[in-house]
C-alpha cells in the first residue's frame, strides 16, 4: 500500500452506554462524492447529514461507527486498542466494508472502497450483574 498522508482518526461514542469505536479514515478515498453515495444508500440520509451540520464526511464516519458498534453488540461485544493484536480490528473493518452499501474490500488496502478502517473498540454487552429485575403490575 502506498504511503497515506490524508488520514484522520475519529472516535464514535454512544453517549448513553459508553460504547465507542475508533476509526481511521483515508480522506483521499472517502471523498465528498463517495460519502454522498454511501449516505444516500439508506433512507434518512438528509436527517443524518443535518445531524452533522451538513458535513457529509462526518456523517458517514458517524454512520460507520454505528454500523461497527451494532455488529460488535451482535457478536457479544469487543474490546481492543490500536496497540493490540490487529486481528479484531481487521475483522471489524472487513465486516463493515463487506456490508451492503460500503463498497467492499480492496486487495492489499486496509481502508477498502469506503476509506474507513477500525483501529480500536470498547463495546461491552451487559452482564447478568448489570441488569435489574422489577415486577410490574398487570
Amino acid at each position: 500500500m502506498s504511503e497515506q498522508t490524508n488520514i484522520k482518526r475519529y472516535k464514535v461514542k454512544d453517549t448513553w452506554k459508553d460504547y465507542e469505536v475508533t476509526l481511521e479514515v483515508n480522506l483521499d478515498r472517502l471523498t465528498v462524492e463517495r460519502a454522498g453515495l454511501i449516505n444516500s444508500f439508506w433512507t434518512g440520509a438528509d436527517d443524518r447529514r443535518e445531524e452533522e451540520d451538513g458535513d457529509i464526511i462526518r456523517t458517514v464516519v458517524r454512520l460507520a461507527g454505528l454500523e461497527v458498534i451494532c455488529e460488535m453488540l451482535e457478536d457479544g461485544g469487543a474490546e481492543f486498542s490500536s496497540s493490540c493484536n490487529a486481528y479484531p480490528a481487521r475483522s471489524s473493518t472487513w465486516a463493515l466494508q463487506n456490508k451492503e452499501g460500503w463498497g467492499g474490500k480492496i486487495e492489499g488496502d486496509e481502508f477498502g472502497w469506503c476509506g474507513i478502517r477500525v483501529v480500536a473498540a470498547d463495546v461491552q454487552v451487559p452482564n447478568f450483574e448489570d441488569l435489574a429485575l422489577v415486577e410490574v403490575a398487570l
